[in-house]
């Protein structure tokens, strides 16, 4: 499975949209770095339909969140919101240090912009410095404080499937509305702290950062699906199979 590297169509980068970002996907752990612009046409689009801001205040070892999303798509805000508040608290202080080292490397501020897909198919992108929006870099002007961007594909991200064949060994008890809206948060985690290990260190490959993500990913809903339903998750072969 590919995705699509660049945007089919849609004009040519602007400054505040042009250089490379790194990208996330869900198929072969491979390097690719593209070149990301949402056109003109995407541009008008959001300009018409305006955005708004809300700012998440995490858990301590987190940074402040300044989520900008598209009028009407306060589903995706309010999902991101509670997992950054609420769900990331849930999972075992072992789990949230793995990624202690890259968290204390972060800028007090990031800006998530929430978008519903990306042009490119990818989950997320992270925004090294100079390609950063007007409003990041307004904000950075005004306070001084040192802020870091990366945009989240959220309508992408629901259907995301990091381990295409690991609902098959979910009991059927877990097919409830609580461990799909669990799920959801999970992976709006996962690609959020991918994404922030791109941004604190840019030059680590992608082979490792999926890895790393995609693990906390398995590890925390294993951890879920056990306290819950008292059952391992994922699929599993009896020692000597499969060699």
């Amino acid at each position: 499975m590919s995705n699509i590297p660049e945007e089919a169509a849609g004009g040519s980068p602007g400054p505040e949209e042009a250089g490379k970002k790194r990208m996330l996907t869900s198929g072969h752990p491979t390097d690719r770095i593209g070149v990301h612009s949402p056109g003109l046409l995407w541009r008008f689009y959001q300009w018409l339909r305006g955005t708004e801001q809300f700012l998440v205040r995490p858990a301590a070892d987190l940074p402040l969140v300044l989520i900008s999303y598209g009028k009407g798509d306060s589903e995706g805000m309010e999902r991101l919101r509670e997992s950054l508040e609420e769900t990331w608290l849930t999972f075992p202080g072992s789990f949230r240090q793995r990624y202690q080292a890259i968290l204390d490397h972060m800028p007090p501020l990031v800006v998530v912009e929430l978008r519903r897909r990306n042009i490119c198919a990818c989950l997320g992108h992270h925004h090294p410095p100079g390609t950063e929006s007007r409003l990041t870099r307004k904000l950075r002007d005004l306070s001084g404080v040192r802020t870091g961007e990366l945009d989240l594909a959220f309508e992408s991200i629901r259907e995301w499937q990091p381990l295409p064949l690991s609902h098959l060994a979910l009991p059927s008890a877990a097919d409830t509305e609580e461990v799909a809206s669990f799920r959801l948060q999970l992976a709006l985690l996962s690609v959020f702290l991918h994404e922030l290990h791109h941004l604190a260190l840019p030059e680590e490959p992608e082979r490792i950062v999926r890895q790393q993500s995609q693990q906390f990913y398995a590890d925390v809903l294993s951890h879920f699906v056990q306290q819950h339903f008292g059952v391992d998750y994922g699929l599993q072969r009896e020692a000597g199979s499969m060699k």
